[in-house]
């Protein structure tokens, strides 16, 4: 009996997290996802702690979000672009969102992931930095295992570009003209 109740139980949290699951998608804000488990990264005075994060906290500014796995390859699918950013835009032309799934980092490995996101966040005290450690994103946002999303937000919210995959060399010029297009605006 108490299997039967552990087994109902298990299908029915699974029932409503998937119904409460909605991929990003264009012309509309991001779908609500909050991590209480790790969360937002803070700096203060040298000191790192965490406190819940959510997407609906998103900033009034152009913004952009990536979200990958926590492993090395997976890291760098946004690279070129980002990196682009960095020397592209004056620091507080837009704000960065960066949240790691932990739960898809390779077994072992947590502890240095959270150690490259600490030293980030010490390079970009401004960037909001998010230590996904149960993979509530890739289930809320149906990425798929290992999913990653780059989203593009004008000051409204909305999602005016979104992938899901590296950028060509093409995508990340057109890219980088509509962020710096929604910053003149």
């Amino acid at each position: 009996m108490i299997q039967k109740l552990n087994a109902f139980l298990v299908c029915s949290i699974f029932a409503v997290a998937t119904a409460w699951a909605e991929p990003p998608s264009l012309d509309k804000p991001l779908p609500s996802l909050a991590i209480a488990e790790k969360g937002e990264l803070l700096l203060k005075d040298d000191e790192f702690s965490y406190r819940p994060w959510s997407s609906l906290d998103a900033p009034e500014k152009v913004h952009v979000l990536q979200y990958f796995a926590g492993t090395t390859s997976a890291s760098k699918t946004f690279e070129p672009f980002t990196d682009l950013l960095k020397v592209e835009i004056p620091e507080g032309g837009i704000h960065v969102t960066t949240v790691v799934n932990l739960d898809a980092a390779l077994w072992g490995t947590s502890g240095f992931v959270i150690g490259e996101v600490k030293a980030s966040k010490k390079e970009f005290p401004n960037s909001t930095m998010v230590l996904d450690k149960d993979g509530v994103g890739e289930a809320n946002w149906e990425l798929g295992k290992k999913g990653a999303v780059l989203a593009v937000m004008d000051r409204q919210g909305s999602v005016v570009y979104l992938s899901r995959e590296a950028l060509s060399d093409q995508e990340v010029a057109e890219t980088l003209a509509l962020v710096k297009e929604l910053i003149d605006s």
